[in-house]
């Protein structure tokens, strides 16, 4: 049968959970649009980066979470 996919939106308990509150984020520069990376941040931090973008991924697995 064809259609959407459950949905198994990640949430920051889950992303957590998994990650142990340690992520990688990669980010796009505002003046050069460039890909730069975040080593080793908490979930927490990621909200003070802006959306555009934006990648978290598990420190440990290298999950992609958001």
């Amino acid at each position: 049968m064809v259609g959407r996919k459950p949905d198994s939106s990640e949430t920051g308990d889950d992303a957590e959970l998994c990650c142990q509150g340690r992520v990688h984020i990669a980010y796009r520069g505002l003046a050069d649009d460039r890909l730069y990376m975040a080593y080793d941040r908490t979930w927490q931090e990621v909200r003070f980066f802006k959306p555009n973008g934006l990648r978290v991924f598990c420190a440990d697995c290298r999950r992609h979470l958001f």
